[in-house]
């Protein structure tokens, strides 16, 4: 009984928090305003009325986990080794000068020196979540501006090491040097790990788990390497982002990057809301409003320091103006590492109650003002070029053409499976210089054709995440030829949604699913089942030796409607269909081996109607009982399916004769 009011309990305050983030969220959107602050502010209320919070608050932390570890899946080494003297030069610049500005203003205004020094390390760290979730919202993630930024949050995670390290000191303690070969040796066996894994054992356990195709079992092992390499990082007092993002990386060096990207974001997106959510449920409301005045002033003032210490980073390292002030204004808030820090800090003595909570409201007053300076970044932009020493872009004189990113592709193809169809089409754009992009869930099929060169990945087609990758909002078409009905009408819809412009051309089996593939969005639907038929046809008109745009015309006329005449035909009968099509009636010929008269042959006698002859390369259609046939001649004719077999029987006998 006890466990059942405990599990109605947590699904009450669930259902209380999805509820009220929803009408917020939907007033939030009318009034065009971020959602981010709506999340906030949802905590906010919900803290008045939900008296334990820790079962949130510890689930909220997945969010961060699972934010960083998709940032790990789409970081590429190529392009932040490029880099890497902004992220990591970026990065101490940052740390310091923020921590030196806040302890001497702090040092001025009569605080301890150590309490000083402390203060100016909480201050010092950003948000990794809230600004690499409005970097991935902008699109700007793979930008210098993003990349950059990125660094230098890395670089944060790692000094935080450092910072819990001489947090006791700084409380006058000392510093127990005997565990430290033991930690040392524990982060060197980590790090051996993390090169095996990520070298061998992570791509083949990858590999046999899509080899079998089981969405689940994929996406299980996904979540392992995710979880597992987070908790073993914790372990070794490493911060659990960092273990994410090493796990995401991992990951990222394998072709399966894109499919695990595809399995993890929904947990993201749902963890990163609650993480949100869980912000907002921090606030002492009360406090807030008594204190208001002193919490704005003590906002702003941070707000300007990070400001200024982010610009001072950006100018030595003769970043534009643009890309200077964009990073300044994402880095400006402080970050949710520093509630860990400001903890361990009241344990060692280095702020007390009161200065915990004032620290507690301010943060999250910059975290919430984050989105909307973000908005108001290209007035500052323009602010700072009216000043003459900052008219002079210098970002074509100080990052080299390797580092800018490259174009993405536009007006291309993209190949949903790459069976016979999707082979056939890649030839036929190599041929004609057509841009264009594979996917496959075939892990063999995939490697075996990205060593040829082929520009193909892995993947679910009808994954959002894995059509992103392959720039769907910039093709111009995408021809999906999936084993999978239900994949493939999950395509077509995925497709249509993130490029309701793009041409999709959809191979399908069967002729009943036809109008379904239609109504889900595709352009041009090619049953595989009558398109069979038609070239059997062709084939046998051919051999009649048909003119070639009479035998056009009649596969036009078949081929109209899309296909309506013969929707309700099974695969059987579609060549008597055809049959009907032309003469209302069954068709067969019969080859003459001997000179004879029409009315020698009882085509009578079966109720038959001769059409037409064949001679060579001539057809006769104004035919009689006198007329002459010759040896090597075929005639045409029609009837019922039963007189036709009855006629053939005879014939054959007759024949032999």
């Amino acid at each position: 009984i006890g466990k059942l009011k405990m599990d109605l309990y947590i699904l009450e305050n669930i259902s209380i928090i999805l509820i009220t983030s929803v009408v917020i969220l939907l007033l939030f959107n009318k009034l065009k305003l971020p959602s981010m602050i709506g999340l906030f502010l949802t905590g906010i209320i919900l803290g008045q009325f939900i008296d334990s919070t820790s079962i949130i608050t510890n689930i909220s932390e997945l969010g961060v986990i699972f934010l960083l570890f998709i940032i790990g899946l789409e970081f590429s080494i190529e392009k932040f080794s490029a880099i890497k003297r902004y992220a990591v030069l970026g990065g101490i610049l940052q740390v310091v000068l923020t921590t030196i500005l806040v302890t001497l203003i702090l040092f001025i205004g009569k605080a301890p020196l150590n309490q000083s020094i402390f203060m100016g390390f909480l201050v010092c760290f950003s948000s990794t979540a809230i600004v690499m979730k409005i970097l991935q919202k902008k699109r700007l993630a793979h930008s210098i501006q993003g990349r950059v930024t990125l660094g230098i949050l890395i670089f944060q995670d790692l000094a935080v090491i450092l910072v819990i390290l001489l947090t006791p000191v700084l409380g006058g303690q000392s510093i127990d040097l005997s565990t430290l070969p033991t930690t040392l040796l524990k982060l060197v066996g980590f790090v051996i790990i993390i090169a095996v894994s990520a070298k061998w054992i992570v791509p083949i356990a990858l590999n046999e788990a899509a080899k079998t195709k089981n969405r689940d079992l994929f996406m299980l092992l996904i979540l392992f390497i995710c979880l597992g390499t987070t908790f073993a990082t914790s372990s070794l007092g490493i911060s659990p982002e960092l273990g994410a993002f090493l796990a995401g990386l991992i990951i990222s060096n394998t072709e399966f990057s894109h499919q695990a990207l595809g399995y993890v974001q929904p947990f993201q997106d749902v963890f990163m809301s609650i993480f949100l959510i869980s912000i907002g449920l921090m606030i002492n409301v009360s406090y807030f409003i008594n204190n208001i005045l002193l919490i704005i002033a003590l906002a702003a003032i941070v707000l300007v320091i990070k400001f200024v210490a982010t610009f001072l980073t950006g100018v030595i390292l003769k970043l534009p103006i643009k890309t200077t002030v964009a990073i300044s204004v994402l880095l400006s808030q402080i970050g949710e590492f520093s509630f860990i820090l400001a903890e361990d800090g009241m344990k060692y003595g280095l702020i007390s109650g009161e200065l915990f909570t004032t620290f507690l409201t301010v943060t999250i007053i910059t975290m919430s003002a984050t989105p909307l300076l973000e908005k108001i970044t290209p007035r500052l932009v323009g602010i700072f070029k009216k000043i003459p020493y900052f008219q002079v872009d210098e970002e074509l004189k100080t990052i080299q053409p390797a580092e800018i990113e490259e174009n993405e592709l536009e007006d291309h193809v993209i190949i949903v499976g790459f069976g016979v169809n999707g082979r056939n089409l890649s030839s036929a754009c190599e041929t004609y210089n057509i841009p264009y992009v594979i996917v496959d869930f075939n892990p063999q099929v995939v490697e075996k054709n990205k060593a040829l060169g082929l520009p193909i990945i892995y993947g679910n087609g009808y994954d959002e995440s894995v059509l992103k990758e392959l720039r769907i909002k910039s093709a111009k078409c995408i021809v999906i030829s999936m084993p999978s009905y239900d994949s493939t009408i999950k395509a077509v819809d995925s497709a249509r949604r993130l490029n309701p412009d793009i041409h999709i051309i959809v191979r399908t089996r069967f002729l009943k699913n036809v109008d379904e593939v239609y109504e889900a969005g595709a352009d041009e639907v090619i049953p595989e089942e009558y398109e069979t038929s038609i070239i059997m046809f062709t084939r046998v008109m051919d051999y009649y030796d048909k003119d070639i745009d009479e035998i056009n015309s009649t596969i036009e006329s078949l081929r109209s409607d899309a296909y309506d005449t013969f929707r309700h035909v099974s695969s059987d009968d579609i060549t008597t269909s055809l049959s009907n099509r032309v003469t209302d009636l069954n068709m067969e010929s019969v080859q003459i081996t001997r000179k004879q008269k029409i009315s020698d042959i009882d085509f009578n006698r079966f109720n038959l109607t001769v059409t037409s002859v064949i001679r060579n390369n001539k057809t006769f259609t104004e035919i009689d009982a006198r007329f002459n046939l010759k040896i090597d001649d075929l005639v045409i004719f029609t009837g019922t399916s039963e007189n036709i077999s009855s006629f053939l029987r005879y014939f054959h006998v007759t024949n032999e004769i």
